[in-house]
């Protein structure tokens, strides 16, 4: 189910951060995990296949309790062996300028803690 090569142009950082997300113009949510992030997308884990190509909002969860709006569009879909999970890649798709900071902002705090930690 992936159409397209292999383009990622940023490193990602792995990650467990809690996220719901909704395909654009469904009323219908769905739990998943964000298990990677980088400056260009996400890659999550969920247990609904997200159509190829759709536009997608992704709201995770933070620390400081304010959750990131998190808009892309849906480049990969894979079936996970042995689970009932899929493989979900993520194209960022922010619409505003604003919404490119929080991303960059975002990603610079988990790559911070991830730092921090390989440092004690």
């Amino acid at each position: 189910m992936n159409p397209f090569p292999e383009q990622r142009r940023y490193l990602r950082y792995e990650v467990l951060d809690y996220a719901t997300i909704r395909m654009e113009g469904d009323m219908d949510t769905w739990s998943g995990m964000v298990v990677d992030i980088g400056l260009g997308g996400v890659q999550l884990r969920t247990k609904v296949a997200p159509e190829m190509n759709r536009s997608v909002q992704i709201l995770v969860g933070r620390a400081d309790g304010n959750p990131i709006l998190l808009r892309g569009e849906v480049r990969r879909v894979e079936a996970m062996d042995g689970t009932d999970l899929w493989s979900t890649g993520i194209k960022f798709a922010p619409e505003t300028h604003q919404e490119r900071i929080e991303i960059a902002e975002f990603v610079h705090g988990v790559f911070q803690r991830q730092k921090e930690q390989l440092l004690r």
